[in-house]
């Protein structure tokens, strides 16, 4: 009877967790930031900061099914001064996320375009709970829309560092955003009052059944 009550507490709390998870939520500037990592090299950021425009760029798609055309004013454009640098950015998501989605919006020709992303992921104590590297695709042209890279893990994920790098010594693009569940920990989700009541009543009746032996 022991075993039988202790697996079937596994399960339900199981199951509680996961019917009590967070709508998906798309992460842009509305929810998190972006910063340019200490670890960026030696280049030119271009037009990236002209006229008032911020690193901010990076993350102010509205939607990730959303199309935006490149312009001086909405690209992010860095030219490395030596082949195989490139540029690092640093992603605060302000909580922790169940990552389910990844999101990138690549430039439109070989010349500029990002050739490679590897990301690291972080929870909010900074420890590591997953890496992955991206190999993407050219940018669709004249709207330049998102490629969408379906992600198993990693969960509780905080942070996320990303280094950029492209041939040429060119890292060219338009957004990087991010689709996830905020995390929930199984032992702040609260059972159903019927499977409580269940349980209880097992509980009783294996202590009772205990006595009368």
């Amino acid at each position: 009877m022991r075993k039988f009550l202790t697996a079937l507490i596994i399960t339900t709390a199981g199951l509680s967790a996961s019917a009590a998870s967070a709508a998906e939520i798309y992460l842009n500037k509305d929810n998190i930031t972006v910063e340019v990592g200490p670890n960026t090299s030696d280049g030119t950021f271009n037009n990236t900061f002209s006229g008032g425009n911020t690193i901010a760029k990076v993350i102010d798609a509205p939607s990730a099914d959303a199309s935006e055309n490149h312009t001086q004013g909405t690209h992010i454009w860095f030219t490395a001064d030596e082949d195989g640098d490139g540029l690092e950015l640093l992603f605060d998501f302000q909580q922790e996320y169940d990552l389910t989605t990844l999101h990138f919006w690549n430039y439109f020709t070989e010349v500029y375009d990002v050739d490679q992303i590897d990301f690291t992921f972080f929870n909010e104590s900074n420890a590591q709970v997953g890496s992955l590297t991206v190999l993407p695709n050219l940018g669709t042209s004249p709207g330049i829309t998102a490629q969408d890279y379906l992600l198993a893990a990693p969960l509780n994920v905080r942070f996320v560092t990303a280094f950029l790098t492209g041939s040429n010594r060119q890292v060219d693009f338009q957004n990087i955003g991010f689709t996830g569940q905020l995390s929930i920990p199984v032992s702040d989700v609260p059972l159903p009052g019927a499977l409580v009541m269940m349980l209880t009543g097992l509980a009783g009746f294996g202590a009772f059944k205990r006595k009368k032996a």
